[in-house]
């Protein structure tokens, strides 16, 4: 099963966007980025329920840094 993910550079970033997407009524998770999808050594995403492009636009407004999403597989 494919899943959308937004990548952060830390858990601290990935940290303070679920809190921010939780007030917005957004569900998510934070979870280690799979391997073959990492960009920094760190590696933490956000698995969200619902709209990602949404949940971005939130991110974007609140000036939380991401660097992308990506698609992973499931596992």
């Amino acid at each position: 099963m494919e899943k959308e993910l937004i990548m952060f550079p830390s858990i601290t970033y990935a940290i303070k966007a679920r809190d921010t997407l939780k007030k917005y009524d957004i569900m998510s998770m934070v979870e280690r980025t799979p391997m073959d999808l990492k960009v920094t050594s760190c590696g933490y995403s956000l698995y969200v329920q619902g709209n990602i492009d949404e949940a971005m636009a939130i991110l974007r407004k609140h000036n939380i840094k991401f660097l992308g999403k990506a698609v992973s597989d499931g596992r």
